[in-house]
């Protein structure tokens, strides 16, 4: 059973012959796909040998064995062939985008599902280094916090400054839960530009972007009240 994440992840997900998915975890992404024929072949990599174990119990159970190479080392390192599509779960904004450019040579055009609940713009700002461009990002719910799951195509794309911080094709999402996405946003900036407005030498150029920022989520949720 997928939560409302890696059911978002599995959706955007292009039919495929060989997919890995990096820090796999219980493998339970994967063997989604496989068993409902979104993908033929997985790789499957973790850096946690634990992890890779509670992996590999998963494909014997649903029988998926033939189908997977499971792989234990850290990122994209263990990939050698080209895939279709890698994504990237269940981890940090940081760690992701550090991940890619280390990495960047394993990408081999492979369409791209990432997923973080923190450091987004650092996402953003990794794809359009490595040449790549972002088609779809999303918001979702799962365990009482927000995550976006983005989706990223080969095909350099520039992007400004403030597509880095609050979203490329963000607000093209016809999800339910972008004006709540939002407003959490909106809260968490809000928080920061006060914390910011109390220090002893403030930012201006920082605070400056921040009221930007707040007033276009601002002028999004009164479109959407």
């Amino acid at each position: 059973m997928l939560d409302e994440r890696l059911s978002l992840a599995f959706s955007l997900y292009d039919p495929c012959a060989l997919a890995a998915d990096i820090g796999t975890d219980h493998g339970y992404l994967p063997a989604a796909l496989l068993q409902r024929g979104r993908c033929q072949q997985m790789i499957l990599t973790d850096i946690s040998p634990s992890a890779l174990s509670h992996a590999r119990q998963e494909m014997i159970r649903r029988r998926l064995t033939d189908r997977v190479s499971l792989r234990l080392g850290d990122g994209l390192q263990p990939l050698t062939e080209k895939c279709d599509v890698i994504s990237v779960m269940g981890m940090g904004g940081r760690t992701i985008s550090g991940l890619l450019r280390s990495g960047a040579d394993r990408l081999q055009g492979a369409s791209l599902i990432l997923s973080a609940h923190t450091d987004w713009p650092l996402i953003r700002q990794a794809v359009a280094d490595l040449g790549y461009h972002i088609d779809r990002e999303e918001p979702c719910l799962a365990a009482n916090r927000f995550y976006l799951v983005i989706r990223a195509r080969p095909g350099a794309e520039a992007l400004t400054p403030r597509q880095v911080r609050l979203g490329v094709r963000l607000f093209d999402s016809a999800s339910p839960l972008l004006p709540r996405f939002v407003q959490r946003r909106s809260e968490v900036l809000q928080a920061h530009l006060d914390g910011l407005s109390e220090a002893a030498d403030p930012d201006p150029e920082e605070i400056a972007t921040l009221r930007e920022d707040l007033d276009t989520y601002r002028h999004f949720l009164e479109e959407h009240a």
